[in-house]
């Protein structure tokens, strides 16, 4: 009986998932620098699930091994993607828009697009980013604006526009229902071609009912009070029909006339007033003249065209300046300064019998003649400047045309390249599976070594953590003690503070302080002397008064003296500028006809130079057409013999290629037999010096034997000299006291000895 595939009991949605899941997870724990692709595949934790069948399998090892081939390709599209949909792209699903890519730009074909609308419906990724994801990848100018130039740097151009996007263009058609179907399902409408929304569905609006709630009870309103509207009139009073308005009216024009009587009578005919207003006619034209005048002047301040400022007229007299004490002695300063100056000038001119006059003097004309000869340069380089453009126009059109003779020739020597690159790649593509074949076999050296690195680095590791712990331990015993001692420290110093200290002394302002220094004195005396002080600097004050009221008046008698002469020096040096300010205009007017005939001689010399120009870049052109056309003859020549040539350059290609192999052997060799002989020579030493430690040790051992034995030796001399010698002291202790019991007993102590020494005495 036939069994199931374990992964067909899937629904197709479930079997998408668990696929894209696998793939993404296979490509997430890859690691190149550790493994390579099909020891990968054979080891990988994740493929060993009992769910995963052999379609499976073989489905998510050819997903694997093309994401592993295009993986420029993929990581590319992928990144201008985030880049690009920043909102919308998500970090976390990177590997599974890899896998989309791989499946949409080199598998459709083989997957079929039903297929793939299965893989985009299964819900497996979020689907704003996958409908951004199909529009990016269906649109030619996105592509092309964002990631197609990063493509061409490695792979073929042709391949790119023919294989990969219009292979993809390809199958538009088919694609735009399952777009259609990602957009419903992301935004939950469909945009038309004009940019309207179809297949949209007015959503269920949520209706509001009230909570059943009591109602409150309506509140007792009380009755209005009611107010009274009877209107009770007061009674006319007897005055009203006494009196009436014709009454009143006349009693105020006769009240008036009275009035303007009694005015009258306190003016007369002289007193009156005479205005011109009295003479004025009053006609209407006239009033109407008036009135335009004011509106016109009125609206004048309106516009913007103010009146023109009138002429400027110089004043005919001079200006009074009223100067100050300030500025007088500022002048006066001056004065002195250039009365030192022609001072000095002269007692030079004394005692040397000549002065630096013609020196200044030619000074003065080096100066101007420099700065003549600077303005004709810089109306020279003016001139220069304002007649160039016609060069500028002359020469931008004639490195279009030198470019345009270039390009051509350019454009022959790019076509005889492109053959010789060509020819270059096919010998490379040989050299380089050669390369690949040696590769595969040096690869599992290098896992190998990689191991035996990874063990040595683990066990340094394992030492240096111990090493650490046990320092650890002892920096942390010191750090206590070196707490506890402060801490102690600590208790003592506050203790000390605790101690009350008690001191004060009372204060008397008539005894001196008594500290030993000079001038001592009591705060009494001080005050006493200090008001002495006061009244003397009183005293001064006033003096001193006096004094600068004496010195302003002579000052202000000074300032008028120096006032009078610099009015006489202001007007000499008035009429001094007025001759210079001629002389100066005389010069100017010079100058100026100077620098016009300077000007139009540089505009003749510039033209000249411009024609000279002209005509060498023509017959330069001319030399380069020459040139251009013996080089594409000689080629035209030169092309019969392009085999001959081409093989006799590979043939010495070849053998430069063997010179170079004998060459690298040869060099090989010789390293390696260098190498041996260091190694032989490193071994011998090696040898040498582990005998010659040996030795050095075997010294030492026999040196410190030796030693020791001398030591011990000495030892057991020193232990039986002392044993002998308390041995004798001992010997010798124990015949005096037998000697002295013998003699006299137990009573030869001190105590007995006095009773018996007072004994002898009283006998």
């Amino acid at each position: 009986m036939a069994t199931k595939p374990k992964d067909a009991e899937m629904d197709p949605g479930e079997k998408c998932i668990f696929l894209l899941k696998k793939c993404t997870k296979v490509l997430d724990t890859y690691e190149p620098r550790k493994t390579t692709v099909d020891a990968y595949i054979q080891d990988c934790e994740c493929l060993k699930d009992k769910k995963v069948g052999e379609q499976a399998l073989k489905f998510i090892h050819q997903v694997f091994y093309g994401c592993c081939r295009y993986q420029k390709f993929l990581k590319m599209f992928v990144t201008s993607f985030m880049y690009k949909c920043p909102a919308t792209a998500l970090r976390a699903e990177q590997t599974l828009y890899i896998v989309i890519a791989y499946l949409l730009f080199f598998r459709l074909e083989e997957l079929t697009v039903p297929q793939f609308r299965e893989f985009l419906a299964c819900g497996y990724g979020t689907p704003p980013a996958l409908l951004a994801l199909m529009q990016y990848a269906l649109n030619v100018e996105e592509l092309e604006k964002w990631v197609k130039v990063e493509w061409c740097k490695v792979y073929d151009v042709d391949y790119i526009e023919k294989d990969v996007i219009g292979k993809l263009q390809s199958f538009r058609d088919q694609l735009k229902s399952v777009v259609d179907e990602v957009e419903y399902k992301a935004t939950g409408t469909i945009k038309a071609v004009d940019g309207t929304c179809l297949g949209t569905t007015e959503k269920k609006r949520t209706e509001f009912k009230p909570f059943n709630l009591t109602q409150p009870r309506p509140r007792l309103i009380p009755e209005p009070d009611v107010i009274s509207r009877e209107v009770k009139a007061q009674p006319v009073p007897a005055s009203i029909h006494k009196n009436s308005l014709n009454k009143v009216e006349e009693q105020k024009k006769k009240r008036m006339e009275e009035e303007k009587a009694k005015v009258l009578s306190k003016y007369t005919e002289a007193d009156h007033f005479s205005l011109e207003t009295g003479a004025r006619r009053d006609h209407e034209a006239v009033m109407e003249d008036l009135k335009k005048k004011v509106e016109s002047e009125q609206m004048a301040e309106c516009t913007f065209y103010p009146k023109t400022s009138k002429k400027f007229v110089a004043p005919a007299g001079d200006a009074t300046v009223r100067h100050n004490a300030a500025s007088v002695l500022r002048e006066d300063a001056l004065l002195k300064q250039k009365q030192a100056k022609e001072y000095q000038i002269l007692k030079r001119y004394q005692e040397d019998l000549h002065d630096a006059s013609q020196f200044y003097t030619w000074q003065e004309r080096m100066k101007e003649q420099d700065q003549s000869e600077e303005e004709a340069r810089v109306r020279q380089r003016a001139a220069e400047m304002q007649l160039s453009r016609e060069s500028a126009m002359e020469a931008y059109e004639s490195s279009i045309r030198r470019k345009h003779i270039l390009a051509e020739h350019q454009r022959e020597e790019l076509q005889l390249g492109l053959q010789m690159k060509e020819r270059e790649k096919l010998w490379e593509l040989g050299e380089k599976k050669l390369l690949v074949e040696e590769t595969k076999e040096d690869r599992g050296k290098a896992r190998e070594k990689e191991l035996e690195i990874l063990k040595e680095r683990v066990n340094n590791a394992d030492n240096m953590r111990k090493e650490r712990e046990v320092e650890f331990d002892r920096k942390k015993k010191e750090e206590e003690q070196e707490m506890e001692r402060k801490r102690d420290l600590i208790r003592q110093i506050r203790a000390l503070e605790k101690v009350p200290v008690e001191k004060y002394k009372m204060f008397d302002p008539a005894e001196p302080p008594c500290q030993g220094l000079l001038d001592e004195m009591s705060l009494a005396e001080l005050k006493e002397r200090l008001r002495i002080v006061e009244s003397q600097r009183e005293k001064e004050l006033d003096m001193k008064r006096e004094r600068q009221l004496a010195r302003k008046v002579e000052k202000q008698e000074e300032l008028t003296e120096k006032a009078e002469m610099l009015a006489k020096v202001r007007e000499r040096a008035r009429e001094e500028q007025q001759q210079r300010h001629e002389e100066q205009k005389r010069q100017k007017i010079l100058e100026e006809q100077q620098k016009q005939r300077h000007r139009e001689k540089c505009i003749t010399e510039v033209a000249e130079k411009l024609q000279l120009k002209k005509r060498q870049k023509k017959e330069e052109e001319q030399r380069l057409k020459l040139e251009l056309k013996e080089i594409a003859t000689k080629r035209q020549f030169l092309a019969a013999n392009a085999e001959q040539v081409e093989a006799k350059a590979h043939a010495e290609q070849q053998a430069g290629l063997d010179r170079e192999a004998m060459k690298r052997q040869k060099v090989s060799l010789i390293e390696q037999r260098k190498k041996n002989h260091t190694k032989v020579g490193e071994v011998q030493q090696r040898r040498d010096n582990q005998e010659r430690d040996i030795e050095e040790y075997q010294q030492l051992q026999q040196t410190v034997t030796a030693r020791v034995e001398r030591a011990k030796a000495a030892d057991l001399a020193l232990k039986e000299e002392i044993l002998q010698s308390v041995k004798s002291a001992r010997n010798m202790q124990r015949q005096v006291a037998k000697k002295n019991m013998a003699e006299l007993g137990h009573s030869s102590n001190a105590y007995m000895k006095r009773i018996q020494n007072r004994m002898a005495t009283s006998c």
